[in-house]
């Protein structure tokens, strides 16, 4: 076997999992037979640039990053980057789940005064690290006031919210156990 080959069949399937997509979503996604998903992943076909593509879409990631095994350097391009956005609320995945390491995503969020992140819980822990602004920070029955400049690093288990005290801009890193 070449040293240079990129497993693209294992990268779709490594992706796929961390979606949490099955194989027969993404076959009826990609309008193909469950049947071809199943020979790309197993490398027994190499798929089309165009499957590749519209695997990539549906998968949410770039198709860089399906032919981009174990580099030194990822280069992600601002395009490439989701904008989710709500009333007072607008987060953008740097990189998402999978993009890094399977198990760490990036975002870069902006708010406006009020609650912008309601009462939840995630499976990992979290980092957060203050741009600007002012915030308060609810972790289980405590309540932090967060300021630029300030970093939080907690269990997202507990449940958690967030309400900025004036229009805000932070830095968040997931870390979802494997």
């Amino acid at each position: 076997m070449n040293p240079n080959r990129i497993s693209v069949g294992k990268r779709v399937r490594e992706i796929r999992k961390t979606v949490g997509m099955s194989m027969k979503e993404l076959a009826e996604k990609t309008g193909v037979s469950f049947l071809t998903i199943q020979r790309v992943e197993t490398e027994k076909v190499s798929p089309s640039v165009a499957l590749l593509s519209d695997i990539a879409y549906h998968l949410n990631y770039p198709l860089a990053s399906l032919v981009a095994e174990n580099k030194q350097v990822i280069h992600i391009k601002g395009s490439e980057q989701p904008v989710i956005e709500s009333r007072n609320f607008m987060l953008k995945v740097l990189a998402h789940k999978g993009v890094l390491e399977q198990n760490i995503s990036v975002s870069l969020g902006k708010a406006e005064r009020g609650e912008f992140i309601s009462r939840h819980k995630n499976e990992g822990r979290e980092l957060t690290y203050i741009i600007k602004g002012r915030y308060i920070f609810r972790y289980g029955r405590q309540e932090f006031e967060l300021n630029e400049g300030d970093l939080v690093y907690h269990d997202g288990k507990e449940p958690h919210s967030v309400t900025a005290l004036e229009s805000c801009e932070f830095l968040n890193i997931l870390f979802t156990e494997e």
